[in-house]
């Protein structure tokens, strides 16, 4: 049997959770310098902060919870005391180069995660300058880059994960990051975790034992499949990308999060007749489209909503109970309260989101996990932690990174927010990083 490759520390998943601590454990380290806006507006973290002048990784993390204050909050307040962004000088911390820590990181993609998948024109739920990396702010990359764009701007898909896809070469990490490699099984091993990959669409397989694991996979790891005879029919499809792909005038989209509400307002946009199904209430949507006025396309689907058309069928608390090919489309059999109904259709898009994938672990004590969610239709079941290095209650030295750590929620910014705790508590029990009370700094 060949010996399994072994790092310090593997980081499964390259999106926007466990990219970037893949350049925080590379060497990048955060330190404190201020800024006349975070002294403004946080005065009392300011007096704190400024009497340290190593790197905030070394921060007794134990003791700012103690104080109220979560680290990925604080990590937020320093890199966006605004939330309009105005110049780099008001990000409160800098960063400087320092010898990188033994690590991999293993993704099934190239680096972004879920948005090298989203929907081809999509907009994001936020400005651009939200979904940035403290150690590479989006002003600094599309200056580099002789790119002209506005990061207090919503930002297109292309143009984040033309962003993502930057930061290994650009750090020097690209030797350390493992793309199209899919984890199939993480156990006990006596150096920690046995890491078992299969490389994707091959038989060829991998495997590597870390001390320390980050995992940082997302909450749509495995895609929800539609539980209904006629599912895996050539015709119905279990993503969206744009309307080019989907030939035929009559589509059916299922779903009711913000990703269906996109391919329902696209496609009507371009004339197709859009049939679209949700199980949710009434109730719950439309506060949903009330509240995201801010993005165009909620505007939109709004106007289309108000406005009669013989193109725009909405069903809420609809399933689907079969769906049958017909010639070259199908007949999809629609099951609400009451009453009974059949739609002929030429393609059935699925945008019935995902879940966070634990099934992986195998050997291990059961994982105590939590269940997130909010009225914005924001779901995921959480790896309960120690609240102070997102730390896995349940195994040591297991960190679920982003939002599959308690706690984390549907904030574009906290999906990063946990990098700094979990690698700071990584240094500091290697003993690369001095741990440094608050008053002692």
């Amino acid at each position: 049997m060949t010996t399994p490759e072994h790092h310090k520390v593997a980081i499964v998943g390259g999106g926007p959770a466990g990219l970037p601590l893949a350049v925080i454990l590379g060497g990048q380290w955060p330190v404190y310098r201020g800024s006349a806006l975070f002294e403004e507006r946080y005065a009392q973290l300011h007096h704190l902060l400024e009497r340290h002048s190593e790197t905030l990784l070394g921060l007794d993390f134990r003791e700012l919870c103690n104080l109220g204050i979560a680290p990925a909050d604080l990590f937020q307040l320093l890199h966006h005391p605004g939330k309009k962004f105005r110049s780099l000088d008001q990000i409160a911390y800098t960063f400087q180069d320092r010898e990188p820590l033994d690590y991999i990181l293993i993704t099934r993609e190239e680096v972004g995660g879920l948005w090298n998948n989203v929907p081809r024109n999509l907009l994001t739920l936020s400005p651009g300058q939200w979904m940035e990396f403290g150690f590479y702010p989006l002003r600094q990359w599309a200056d580099e880059n002789g790119i002209d764009f506005d990061v207090n701007d919503l930002i297109i898909k292309h143009r984040l994960v033309e962003y993502y896809h930057s930061i290994p070469e650009r750090f020097g990490q690209s030797n350390r990051i493992r793309t199209h490699e899919n984890v199939e099984r993480i156990e006990p091993h006596d150096r920690g975790f046995l890491i078992s990959t299969r490389r994707v669409g091959s038989e060829q397989t991998f495997s590597y034992t870390s001390e320390y694991l980050v995992y940082a996979v997302g909450q749509r790891c495995i895609l929800r499949q539609l539980d209904a005879p006629g599912a895996d029919l050539p015709f119905v499809r279990s993503r969206y990308d744009r309307p080019e792909d989907i030939p035929g005038q009559r589509v059916m989209i299922v779903g009711g999060g913000r990703s269906a509400d996109w391919a329902a307002t696209e496609l009507f946009d371009a004339g197709r007749d859009v049939t679209y199904v949700q199980r949710q209430p009434e109730a719950r949507h439309v506060p949903l489209i009330n509240d995201s006025f801010h993005l165009p396309y909620y505007r939109r689907i709004a106007e289309i909503m108000r406005t009669p058309s013989d193109r725009w069928h909405l069903h809420y608390e609809t399933e689907i109970e079969r769906i049958d090919a017909i010639g070259k489309g199908g007949r999809v059999q629609l099951r609400s309260p009451g009453e009974s109904r059949s739609v002929d259709v030429d393609h059935v898009v699925l945008e019935i989101g995902g879940i966070a994938d634990y099934g992986i672990f195998k050997g291990f004590p059961e994982l105590s996990l939590v269940d997130k969610y909010d009225d914005y239709r924001f779901q995921v079941r959480q790896m309960r932690t120690h609240p102070h290095n997102y730390e896995s209650i349940d195994v040591p030295n297991l960190y679920p990174g982003g939002y599959l750590a308690e706690g984390i929620g549907l904030v574009v910014y906290a999906m990063h927010g946990t990098t700094y705790a979990i690698a700071g508590d990584i240094l500091q029990k290697e003993g690369i990083v001095k741990k440094v009370g608050l008053e002692r700094g």
